[in-house]
C-alpha cells in the first residue's frame, strides 16, 4: 500500500518547490559529516538536522553551529521573520509538544500501521506545515542556494515533510555497520561547547534493535511514498567523498540546473565553512581543514558485543552489505552495487 501525501491546508501546488536532500537512517552513522560535505557543493544549503530547530532552537535557545545562541543568529533572525516567528509562545509549545511525542525513535513502528500513521499526521497542530513550509522557503531565500540538506533523519519526520507540497524530496538512506554504531553509542558523550548535549547514550542490545527499526522504518516509508531513494554506506563515504557527493549532487541534478560539482576533497581533508545548524553532533561546530578518516575502534569491542550485535541485525546486516570481503558502494532504486574488496 502506498502513502499518498495530503495538500497542503492553504495553498496549491506551488510554482518553485523547494528541493530537499533528506538524509535518513540511524544516529551514529556519519550524517552530519555527509550533510557537512553536501553543503560544500554550489547551491545546496547545509541546513543540519532542521527538526531540531523547535526543541533545540526554539524551546531551549542552544547554540547553533555559528557559535551564537539560536535567538541571536542572524540566519535565523532573518528565517523566522517569515515562518516561526509569527507564533505565539503557545503555538510554538503545541508544535514541540506534537513532535516530541511523534517522533521518538522508540515508535518508529506506528508508521506500519494505517491507522495510526493517518492519526499521526491528523493530530498536527493546523498551522504546522504551513509554517513548515515557510522554514525550508526562507532557508533557501537567505542561504541563496536552490536546495536544502535536511539530516534530521528519522522516518517519522519525513512523513511529515511529504505532506507539505512545495518541499520536493530526494532520500539519502545512510547506513553503517551496526557494530561500529553500537560502538559509538556507548562511548562517553561528547558535548557542544556550551557544555550541553541532545545525544544519548546507550548499550549494544538497544543499539541494535534500534539500527533494525529506523533502517527498516526510513526505506519503507521513501519507497511507499514513491521518493527517489539512493542507499551510501558510511564506510563508502570516508572512503570515497568525492565519488558519493558527486553521486548525491546528480541524484538532485534536474532540480539544480547548472549545478557544478563541488571540489574533491585532498588527501582525505576537506575545507568546512561556517553553517547554520542547532541540532546534532557537535561535527557541526567544525571549521577550516577536517580530516575525513575512517572511525574503525569498534573493532576492538569484545568478541561477545559484536556477536550479540550482529545476531540481532543479522537479517539486515547482510542485505546492506555488511559480509566477509564485500564492499557496496551505494544501492539506487533497490538495485545494490558491489564490489570486492
Amino acid at each position: 500500500m502506498r502513502l499518498s501525501p495530503k495538500p497542503a491546508s492553504t495553498a496549491e501546488q506551488p510554482a518553485n518547490p523547494v528541493p530537499v536532500l533528506y538524509i535518513g537512517g540511524f544516529g551514529r552513522s556519519g550524517s552530519t559529516l555527509l550533510d557537512r560535505l553536501l553543503g560544500n557543493v554550489p547551491q545546496l544549503h547545509s541546513g543540519g538536522e532542521i527538526a531540531g530547530i523547535w526543541p533545540q532552537g526554539l524551546i531551549s535557545d542552544r547554540l547553533c553551529s555559528c557559535g551564537v545562541r539560536f535567538s541571536e543568529c542572524p540566519f535565523w533572525t532573518v528565517v523566522g521573520k517569515s515562518s516561526f516567528g509569527t507564533l505565539n509562545v503557545e503555538e510554538v509549545d503545541a508544535i514541540a509538544s506534537y513532535l516530541r511525542h511523534t517522533f521518538p525513535a522508540k515508535k518508529m513502528w506506528r508508521l506500519f500501521l494505517p491507522r495510526t500513521r493517518a492519526n499521526l499526521i491528523a493530530a498536527a497542530p493546523e498551522n504546522f506545515l504551513d509554517v513548515t513550509a515557510q522554514i525550508y522557503e526562507g532557508m533557501r531565500e537567505v542561504s541563496a542556494c536552490q536546495a536544502v540538506v535536511d539530516s534530521s533523519k528519522l522516518a517519522t519526520y519525513l512523513l511529515m515533510l511529504a505532506q507539505v507540497p512545495s518541499l520536493r524530496l530526494h532520500v539519502v538512506h545512510l547506513v553503517r555497520d551496526p557494530r561500529a554504531v553500537a560502538h559509538s553509542w556507548s562511548r562517553p558523550i561528547v558535548p557542544d561547547p556550551d557544555g550541553r548535549s541532545s545525544i544519548g547514550r546507550f548499550g549494544a542490545v538497544k543499539s541494535a534493535l534500534l539500527w533494525m527499526i529506523i533502517n527498516i522504518a526510513l526505506e519503507w516509508t521513501a519507497r511507499r511514498l514513491d521518493l527517489p531513494y539512493l542507499r551510501i554506506r558510511y564506510e563508502d563515504l570516508v572512503a570515497c567523498p568525492d565519488q558519493v557527493v558527486d553521486q548525491l549532487r546528480r541524484q538532485v541534478s534536474t532540480d539544480l540546473p547548472g549545478t557544478a560539482s563541488p571540489a574533491a576533497p585532498a588527501g582525505g581533508e576537506v575545507e568546512l565553512d561556517v553553517v547554520h545548524s542547532v541540532s546534532g553532533n557537535p561535527m557541526r561546530f567544525a571549521q577550516g581543514r577536517v580530516a575525513i578518516v575512517e572511525d574503525a575502534s569498534w573493532k576492538g569491542d569484545g568478541r561477545a558485543k559484536r556477536a550479540i550485535t550482529s545476531a540481532i541485525t543479522f537479517p539486515l546486516q547482510w542485505r546492506y552489505g555488511y559480509r566477509a570481503l564485500r564492499r557496496p558502494v551505494a544501492e539506487a532504486s533497490g538495485r545494490a552495487v558491489a564490489t570486492d574488496s
